[in-house]
Order: structure tokens, then C-alpha cells, then sequence
């Protein structure tokens, strides 16, 4: 059967006020009605049950996120002692899995990203079930740029290897770090260069022999708590080295195939990239809540009820929450995150 891996951990502090410790990214309805995580469980029906879902997040946000997923069972929303990185999470996913289901599929999947049409996406994802239970091999998939985008890392397409379900199944070349504006320019130019959008599928049984393979003590941890339960992972969880998946295990491995999105992809990395999915007024300004904007353009302005007025500007990013206020450049939107750890640094918890 095919299982679902949702990774939940994340702070979203580049979408601070709105964001916080015990709201963050994943909790918030930034790209529709519902929270994140919820559009990201209900994409998956047809293919993929509530019941055969599991989510991996940060001990704080637990009961948070089974409020927000009423049909997945509460035991397989399960908080991590320590943030650990991809590795960790996703090892400790794949012990769970195969602890139920020895010889499961599973898909891994960001809890935060817009993807569109969902019919499209588990179409994709039913191909690469289908190919790793045939053929085994660890699958990611690749979105075929848009522009030079030098926030992603990329993955570097080369021939085909097979067919599944009708999805052309590719070799993957190798993996690229976060480029230069240069650099991503020529991966555009190329046509093989796909961004890597962070979802994978493999045999629950494969990746945890790749991590024990790549890493061979993060491979002795997860087995010690797949025996142990409770109280080995609070042990030996917050020993695994903070890793990700892609550097301990992806870039190394020799059977990693890559399946081309047949969907668009967005993981709205910021308040720069939530406007398309806000109403508009006529002077192209992106809006929720009371806002009054006076020849204003090109502006992202949310309020929680208290008016937020502006006046002759353009560019900007306007955020109002009941005890803090966020105005910044649209293209410093990603900087945010610097004023967050600087709220950190300085102690002022009521604000995080």
C-alpha cells in the first residue's frame, strides 16, 4: 500500500507576524481557505487515505495540527523530540511505516506547498509508486523552471529509463546546490536542469538500507528506536546528525530516478510569493482584510481587522497582525527571517 509522509516541522519565520511558534507556516491559510497542511492531506485523497497519512513535526505544534487534520489518526501525528533535518525526519517516517506495513510505499512530502491540479499530482505520484515497488530505486520530482530561480537547488535531468503508468521515468545526473543569477541563467538555457521540489517516493525498506548505507549512524539510531519505541526515539533521536536528506543520502546514491512535474509547483517561499493567491484591487495590489490603499501599486498588504491604509507607494509588503506590524521591500521579503532571529536574539518570546 502506498503511505504518505508529511514533514510538519518547519517554523515559517520569513512569514513572521502571521507566522509563529505555534502557528507557523504550515497552520496558516496563505494559499487558500483551509491550513496549508490540510490542502496538502486532501490533495492526496483517491490515492492515499487520511488513515495511511503520517505527519512529523516539532512537539509544539501537535495538537495544532491534529486539531487541523480531524481524519488522520492522532497517534501518527507525531512530534520529534529535536529538530534533526530531512534525514532524521524522514528515516524516523520510514521506521514507522515499515513498522506497520514491511513492505510499503511511501510518499514524502513538504506540508506548506501549493500544488495544482491535485489530479495531475497523484497521478505523478501513482506512477512512482508503481516504479518503486517494481523496481525499487529512490524517486524526486523535478519542476521545470519557470525562470532563474537562485533559491532552489536543481537537479541535472539525464536519459530515460523506463515508463510508468505513462510518466517518462529519467536518470538523474546529479544534484546542484543554490546557484548564482549566472549560473541558474545557463541551467534554464540547458533544458535538463529541473528544480528540486523536495517530494520523493521510495520503499519505505529502500531508503532506510540507503540511510544505513550513506550513514551508517543515523542507519544504527533509527534501527534502536524501530526496536525501542517511546523512549528510544526521546534517546537516540536527538543524537542523529542534523543532515539533510539530499547531502546524506540523495547526491550519493546510485539508483535515484527523477520524474518530471506534470503540475504546477510553488512552496511560497515568502511574502513575495503569496500574492497570486490573494484577491486583487485595481491598482494590482494583493489584499486581505480592512485595507485602504490610496495610488498604491504593487503592494501585499493583510490585516487581521484594524485598517491598514497606504499612500503613494509600490513595492512593498504590509502585514498587520493584534501585536506587530511587518513593512518591508517586496524583494527583501526573504530577509525577514533575519528580523525573527534578531527577535530571538534579544529574548522577546510574546512576539515569536
Amino acid at each position: 500500500m502506498i503511505h504518505a509522509l508529511v514533514l510538519a516541522g518547519g517554523s515559517g519565520k520569513r512569514f513572521w507576524p502571521l507566522s509563529r511558534r505555534a502557528t507557523p507556516k504550515q497552520l496558516l491559510a496563505i494559499a487558500g481557505e483551509k491550513p496549508m497542511i490540510a490542502e496538502t492531506v486532501e490533495r492526496l485523497r483517491g490515492l492515499v487515505p487520511p488513515s495511511r497519512v503520517h505527519v512529523l513535526t516539532n512537539k509544539a505544534t501537535v495538537s495544532a495540527i491534529r486539531k487541523a487534520l480531524p481524519g488522520v489518526p492522532a497517534a501518527q501525528v507525531v512530534g520529534e523530540p529535536d529538530g534533526r533535518d530531512t534525514t532524521a525526519a524522514i528515516g524516523l517516517g520510514a521506521v514507522l511505516v515499515s513498522k506497520r506495513d514491511p513492505d510499503a510505499v511511501m510518499v514524502v512530502l513538504p506540508a506548506d506547498h501549493v500544488i495544482r491540479p491535485a489530479a495531475a499530482f497523484r497521478r505523478s505520484l501513482s506512477a512512482a509508486a508503481a516504479a518503486a515497488r517494481r523496481d525499487g530505486g529512490l524517486y524526486v520530482f523535478g519542476v521545470k523552471p519557470t525562470g532563474p530561480a537562485t533559491g532552489y537547488g536543481y537537479i541535472l535531468r539525464g536519459g530515460k529509463v523506463a515508463d510508468s503508468k505513462g510518466v517518462p521515468v529519467h536518470r538523474v545526473e546529479r544534484f546542484v546546490e543554490k546557484p548564482d543569477l549566472e549560473t541558474a541563467r545557463k541551467y534554464v538555457a540547458d533544458g535538463r536542469f529541473l528544480w528540486n521540489a523536495g517530494i520523493f517516493c521510495w520503499r519505505a525498506k529502500d531508503i532506510l538500507a540507503a540511510i544505513a548505507r550513506e550513514r551508517p549512524a543515523i542507519g544504527r539510531s533509527l534501527e534502536r528506536i524501530r526496536k525501542g519505541g517511546a523512549s528510544a526515539l526521546a534517546r537516540e533521536f536527538p543524537r542523529i546528525e542534523k543532515v539533510s536528506i539530499d547531502y546524506a543520502v540523495m547526491e550519493k546514491a546510485a539508483d535515484v530516478r527523477v520524474i518530471e512535474a506534470a503540475w504546477a509547483w510553488d512552496d511560497v517561499g515568502s511574502w513575495a510569493s503569496v500574492g497570486p493567491y490573494l484577491p486583487r484591487d485595481g491598482a494590482g495590489n494583493a489584499v486581505r482584510g480592512d485595507v485602504l490603499a490610496v495610488e498604491t501599486t504593487d503592494c501585499t498588504v493583510l490585516s487581521d481587522g484594524h485598517l491598514v491604509a497606504a499612500v503613494g507607494v509600490t513595492g512593498l509588503v504590509i502585514v498587520r497582525t493584534k501585536d506587530a506590524t511587518l513593512v518591508c521591500r517586496r524583494d527583501r521579503a526573504q530577509d525577514v527571517k533575519k528580523l525573527v532571529d534578531l527577535l530571538e536574539a534579544q529574548k522577546r518570546a510574546r512576539l515569536l
